[in-house]
């Protein structure tokens, strides 16, 4: 009897040492939301040193000045920067539809008529982002998506200064309400128009003109290498409790779950993907706020880590966005998303993040130029694809391309140690915009045009 007391004893004290032991392992391993909080914010000091403003990624990627019968398109951030400071000195008021008094007939060279600019962005943005980035005297402003801002002169009888937000694929104008505007100085910038580069303009889609540099450019081979990002800030960042996040190795993988939440990485490619499996409708009601929560949910956890991304184009229904890298406000496009920020959202959170692990860090090497293709060149090679319909053509533009390695030339110049494995280089091409995707033109004898690009 005594000896099965003193087995009892024993069962019990195991039990709760057993029981303190888990008790302790658990204290210690639990954080709290404000200790998530804090390290989300050392993130962001870590990567960036602050927080980052919504219109430096958000932004025009061009300007187009129409004058004296003449066309001039720029891509540079100096002229773009004279514009928005510009504006952001005006105030902005009521917003009146005025599409119907515009002949549909009409509409182009309302648009593009003279002595006019326009600010053109990447895609459609909802006027509730603008109000974000401008001065407005009213909060009462109807839903409207634009995609670029019309400036329009009138010098006689007095000089008069004309805002105007456009939807051009849908041809909705709307007249803006302006006031405190120094009209001699709107003048000036729009004169030094002259001294950007002249146009021709592309006119078989009856819908939309495109306006493509008359000249042949030079430009050169830009040479880089990936400086890797800590995946473990990012986990910080993403998970709930990412001390419980279970890491699995495969080829070419590495996987990171926590709950519903799974972290893919390609090792190869060093792209991240962020999955949350939550079961979220993506078909509610459109957020005319989704722009800004993509920007703040980057933003919240310190992940522009470079200044050199943009919008680049979402989808309202669908809830997905992508921000694009840039170089001298031009766009790198890569074939297997090197060079995006993409996102999916659910009602309220998102389902779908993947980005690069990693800042382009330039490499200075001997520079080599690419001389491109001459515009008319480059219309006609994209007009011979099987099966051409112009009026699926929206855009033709200069971008550059990504692709691994940075040349056996340039190689020898470099420390192979330290650039073989993640270099790259950013190859100047044509790019053009054709069934609402993008595609790379290229030689002749690399095949002519190249499959869709991300």
């Amino acid at each position: 009897m005594g000896m099965r007391y003193e087995n009892i004893k024993t069962v019990v004290l195991v039990i709760l040492v057993v029981l303190s032991l888990f008790l302790t392992w658990n204290l210690w391993s639990y954080q709290s939301p404000s200790d998530l909080n804090t390290e989300t914010q050392n993130l962001q000091e870590a990567e960036v040193g602050g927080k980052s403003e919504l219109e430096d990624y958000i932004r025009p990627t061009k300007v187009l000045y129409h004058q004296s019968g003449s066309h001039y398109l720029s891509h540079e951030e100096k002229r773009i920067d004279s514009w928005l400071q510009e504006m952001r000195t005006w105030k902005l008021g009521d917003i009146t539809d005025v599409s119907s008094a515009i002949e549909p007939s009409g509409f182009l060279n309302y648009v593009h008529d003279n002595n006019s600019v326009e600010i053109v962005y990447p895609d459609l943005i909802p006027v509730e982002t603008f109000q974000q980035m401008f001065s407005f005297t009213t909060d009462k402003l109807p839903r409207v998506d634009f995609d670029r801002v019309v400036i329009k002169i009138k010098k006689t009888p007095n000089l008069s200064v004309n805002m105007y937000l456009v939807n051009y694929s849908q041809q909705k104008v709307y007249a803006v309400k302006i006031s405190n505007v120094v009209k001699n100085d709107v003048q000036k910038l729009a004169d030094a128009g002259t001294s950007a580069e002249r146009c021709l303009v592309y006119k078989k889609n009856e819908n939309r003109y495109i306006f493509i540099p008359a000249q042949t450019s030079h430009m050169h081979k830009l040479y880089a290498y990936e400086a890797p990002l800590d995946i473990r800030k990012f986990q910080n960042a993403l998970f709930t409790n990412p001390s419980y996040a279970r890491t699995e190795s495969l080829a070419y993988r590495e996987l990171y779950t926590e709950g519903t939440k799974v972290i893919n990485v390609n090792t190869r490619t060093n792209v991240m993907e962020y999955v949350n499996l939550v079961n979220s409708n993506t078909e509610s009601n459109d957020d005319a706020n989704l722009l800004n929560r993509s920007f703040s949910f980057v933003n919240d956890h310190a992940g522009w880590t470079e200044p050199d991304y943009r919008f680049d184009s979402w989808n309202r229904v669908t809830k997905e966005i992508t921000y694009r890298y840039y170089h001298d406000n031009h766009p790198v496009y890569s074939n297997q998303g090197m060079t995006e920020i993409y996102q999916r959202w659910g009602n309220a959170e998102v389902l779908n993040y993947r980005r690069p692990l990693y800042r382009f860090v330039q490499v200075s090497l001997p520079e080599m130029k690419v001389q491109l293709q001459s515009p008319q060149e480059v219309i006609e090679m994209i007009e011979k694809h099987q099966d051409f319909d112009p009026s699926l053509l929206n855009d033709i533009s200069i971008g550059y391309q990504l692709e691994e390695g940075i040349g056996d030339n340039q190689q020898q110049d470099t420390d192979k140690t330290e650039y073989d494995s993640n270099s790259v280089t950013l190859v100047p091409s044509w790019f053009y915009y054709y069934n609402n995707k993008w595609y790379r033109v290229t030689l002749p004898d690399e095949g002519g045009v190249n499959g869709g690009l991300e």
